[in-house]
């Protein structure tokens, strides 16, 4: 899941290189919610699927995106809208983005809240001085304001290798939990420390099953591969850049993320069952201490990459609404404020997690991809090409466009579940 505005990539990237910015652009907080997704009880074999799958046309979806930019010669995924869907409807990207962005903070915001407050427990602050609410608050007065207000964020860049170290540990250590029997029933060494209400159970745990509760783990995964309007980006980072060599980077990244998420998925559901909560991380012992470093861990990442994303989040709004300059302050105190509400009202960030999964994964993963691929092609100059591929061609097209239903369908019904599930 990418929480960041696109950023500009050096030219001349290796096949190789532009594998791994990609896995580090996609891959996210959105990790922590998957096992969360099996929690209704779906069954782990379709889920492992569904994982895969999703991953399969993701991976195509961001293909087709970079296809497209060879073909209009466009080099952004407004621009692409633009050439191909037309001006008039421009701003559906701005908007998108926004959206996207906007989920993230508050996504952030929440994780930020939960791992403080196990974080002070741990450190022997009192209860009534280590509540969610007001330590997200605070942490939005003392540090996520100032670091939201800076104008050259040159100096976080770091933050995109700690992000991906971070991830890559709390999947580590999700594994390592899962086989070490810490956590296993009935005797496990971490189970003594747990509440009741965070003790594994796995009453609703099934192989096979698979129903309209599924939706809510789709929903998860297409946060968690969403970073679609930053593919021209890394298409024109390409060295020799051309749609066969981006595809088959866009093959090995999106299968290194398929099998990342999967992994961390079925391991986290392993542990906890049906206890499983929507930021995994707060199923664990609070002095366990790989949960405790993975926490740390996760906590900077999301401190200083948090000004990332709300730096896409006023740039976008900034091109939509069309704002002058002496308004991007006063508008990110608004946004923050607005931002730390929400996060303080919803308390379970997998409802936000599912709901933008739902809306924004379906539209930026599926439908807007296929929609600007097949305008593309259609408005193709090279005629005499076409011709001689029409029917090859035709087909292609009308395979494309089934993403449009499939996403609407996805989004639709996985909005309404999430809320259901509420």
């Amino acid at each position: 899941m990418t929480l960041l505005a696109a950023k500009k990539k050096a030219p001349g990237c290796s096949m190789s290189s532009l594998v791994l910015q990609i896995v580090n652009n996609v891959a996210g907080a959105g990790i922590l919610t998957l096992s969360a997704g099996l929690a209704p009880g779906v069954g782990t074999v379709p889920a492992a699927l569904v994982c895969l799958g999703l991953g399969l046309i993701s991976g195509l979806t961001f293909h087709l995106i970079g296809t497209a930019c060879d073909i209009t010669g466009e080099s952004s995924f407004k621009g692409l809208w633009s050439s191909t869907l037309g001006d008039d409807t421009a701003w559906v990207v701005d908007l998108s983005v926004a959206l996207m962005c906007l989920s993230a903070t508050i996504i952030y915001a929440g994780i930020l809240g939960d791992t403080s407050v196990q974080l002070l427990s741990l450190a022997r602050l009192p209860a009534r001085l280590n509540v969610r609410a007001s330590n997200i608050g605070l942490i939005t007065l003392l540090a996520l304001t100032p670091l939201s207000l800076l104008e050259d964020l040159s100096a976080l860049a770091f933050t995109s290798a700690l992000g991906c170290v971070a991830i890559l540990y709390s999947g580590a250590f999700i594994v390592m939990r899962a086989l070490d029997g810490s956590y296993t029933l009935p005797a496990g060494a971490m189970l003594k420390t747990l509440p009741d209400a965070l003790v594994p159970a796995f009453d609703k745990a099934s192989r096979w099953n698979f129903d309209a509760k599924s939706l809510i783990l789709v929903s998860n995964l297409g946060l968690a591969y969403i970073a679609h309007y930053n593919a021209p980006t890394f298409y024109r980072a390409l060295d020799q850049t051309s749609p066969d060599r981006f595809g088959t980077v866009c093959a090995i990244a999106f299968g290194i993320l398929s099998l990342l998420y999967l992994l961390i998925m079925l391991m986290g559901y392993k542990t906890f069952g049906d206890v499983t909560v929507g930021n995994i991380l707060r199923n664990y012992a609070e002095a366990d201490p790989l949960a405790v470093l993975g926490r740390v861990a996760t906590f900077a990442s999301i401190l200083f990459g948090f000004p990332l994303a709300m730096l896409g989040l006023k740039d976008s709004l900034s091109s939509l609404l069309d704002l002058p300059k002496a308004y991007i302050k006063p508008t990110t105190l608004v946004l923050l404020a607005a931002i730390t509400a929400i996060a303080i009202l919803i308390t379970d960030i997998g409802l936000i997690v599912g709901i933008s999964g739902a809306l924004l994964g379906a539209s930026i993963v599926y439908v807007f991809p296929a929609l600007i691929y097949y305008v593309a092609r259609r408005n193709e100059k090279d005629k005499s090409l076409e011709a001689q591929h029409s029917q090859v061609a035709s087909l292609e097209q009308s395979a494309v466009l089934l993403l449009v239903p499939f996403g609407i369908f996805l989004g639709v019904l996985g909005v309404w579940m999430t809320l259901k599930g509420a």
